[in-house]
């Protein structure tokens, strides 16, 4: 019995101290086995009446973490190849595929025929179409069928048949080839066009009226069968061929052309254009003289063509080679909420065997587009100013100034135009001076 009264004390104390043990904390748990069943054997050989005991020790450090064993570089060779995603293919182009488009214009005027200066009359000034197509017919190649027709719209004040105010030249009812083009196309910097086509010489040729601001196409001066400017032909084509290509994505463009092939009697037609984008650019072969503010642009052409025996000066008699220098400028600028707006001017040099007997002749022309719509359209106010000085000393100017004011619906493709023109052309045999007032109104409509 005596025995047994003396362990109970130190069982108990031995529950205490352990409860001590457990409430010194998790770091206990950290420490080596050893250790732990130590404790307890030292706490129970305690004596009762002994102090208590004190604290546990501090429990040692925990063991540092072990380094991560180094990373061995990968030979290049082995090295994981980087995921890249593959652009889609490019479709081959469909050599079945034939792309159609059509455009028209239908425009009236307010003048008197039998006096050019007076607006006592109306008439349908133009009724034009133009039905296009073309397609790709083999890698490289591919080709391009337009066609016109216009019907009679009346005559001017000397009596002559039109058929258009659109400078196609043509009286009476009309309806022709305008485009027919074999194409052949190995690289950007390189096509080579053959058969009947634009001729290559200033921006108001590239532009057609279908791709210039004002309604009526420059140089188109009263009583003349065609406009004051670069040799060209029917609708400003010809028959030939021309080398031309595009480098800088479209900042820089070459023309080499020759033309007037379908006469073996007469020396060719030798044109060439070079335009160069400062700011902007102009991919492909046509030119626009606005793109009403989708790009800001400035761009210079300079132009020059040479016929040997290719000029006859109607009022002097007397005809040479025909020579003639052509610079021309472009600049518009995307104001947003402020416009667009538009400068354009072309000069030219002839020589002085020019069939107008003009010397040099020129225009200007500035406009602006409102930023928003108003109802379903943009409005662009727009003025331009024409000149061609005479060979002559002494002789009379021709001038016209044009004040238009178009509501652009769709660009290019829908828009309704009016305006007022006047112009002065002085006679250098019968000195006297041809004023010519007219109203215009038309609608364009292209797809």
């Amino acid at each position: 019995m005596t025995g047994t009264a003396r362990i109970t004390p130190r069982t108990t104390r031995g529950f205490v101290a352990g409860v001590v043990l457990l409430a010194g904390g998790t770091a206990w748990a950290q420490a080596p086995e050893a250790e732990s069943q130590k404790q307890p054997t030292t706490v129970a050989q305690a004596d009762a009446t002994a102090a208590p005991a004190p604290p546990p020790p501090a429990p040692p450090p925990p063991a540092p973490t072990p380094a991560a064993p180094p990373v061995a570089a990968v030979p290049p060779s082995v090295a994981p190849a980087e995921t890249v995603t593959a652009a889609p293919a490019t479709p081959p182009p469909d050599f079945k595929k034939i792309n159609v488009g059509v455009a028209m214009r239908v425009g009236g005027a307010f003048q008197n025929p039998n006096n050019s200066s007076q607006l006592g009359d109306t008439s349908l000034d133009e009724i034009y179409v133009e039905p296009r197509f073309s397609g790709d017919i083999a890698p490289m190649f591919a080709w391009q069928a337009n066609f016109q027709g216009a019907i009679p719209t009346g005559r001017d004040v000397m009596g002559a048949s039109q058929a258009g105010s659109n400078g196609s030249g043509a009286g009476g009812f009309s309806a022709s080839i305008l485009d027919l083009i074999a194409k052949f196309e190995p690289h950007a910097g390189f096509h080579l066009w053959v058969g009947r086509m634009l001729v290559p010489s200033d921006r108001s040729n590239f532009s057609g009226p279908w791709f210039m601001s004002p309604w009526k196409y420059p140089g188109l001066y009263p009583t003349l069968p065609y406009p004051v400017g670069p040799k060209q032909g029917p609708q400003g084509r010809n028959n030939g061929a021309t080398a031309w290509g595009e480098f800088l994505g479209g900042k820089l463009k070459y023309y080499a052309g020759v033309f007037d092939l379908n006469d073996a009697n007469v020396s060719p037609l030798v044109s060439g254009r070079v335009n160069i984008c400062v700011l902007g650019s102009e991919s492909g072969f046509y030119h626009s003289s606005t793109y009403y503010g989708a790009q800001d642009i400035v761009a210079i052409g300079l132009g020059g063509q040479y016929q040997k025996n290719g000029n006859f000066n109607g009022t002097t008699m007397t005809g040479g080679d025909l020579k003639t220098f052509i610079a021309d400028v472009l600049a518009e600028k995307n104001f947003g909420a402020g416009g667009v707006a538009t400068l354009e001017g072309q000069l030219y040099l002839f020589d002085d065997n020019d069939f107008f007997g003009r010397k040099n002749a020129f225009y200007a022309l500035a406009s602006w587009l409102t930023p928003s719509k108003l109802g379903f359209g943009k409005l662009q106010p727009l003025v331009r100013y024409q000149q061609a000085n005479p060979v002559a000393s002494g002789a009379p100017s021709w001038k016209m100034t044009d004040a238009y004011l178009t509501y652009v619906i769709d660009d290019y493709f829908l828009r309704v135009a009016g305006g007022f023109s006047h112009a002065d052309m002085g006679m250098p045999i019968t000195g006297t001076t041809t004023t010519s007032n007219a109203v215009y109104l038309g609608v364009q409509m292209q797809r």
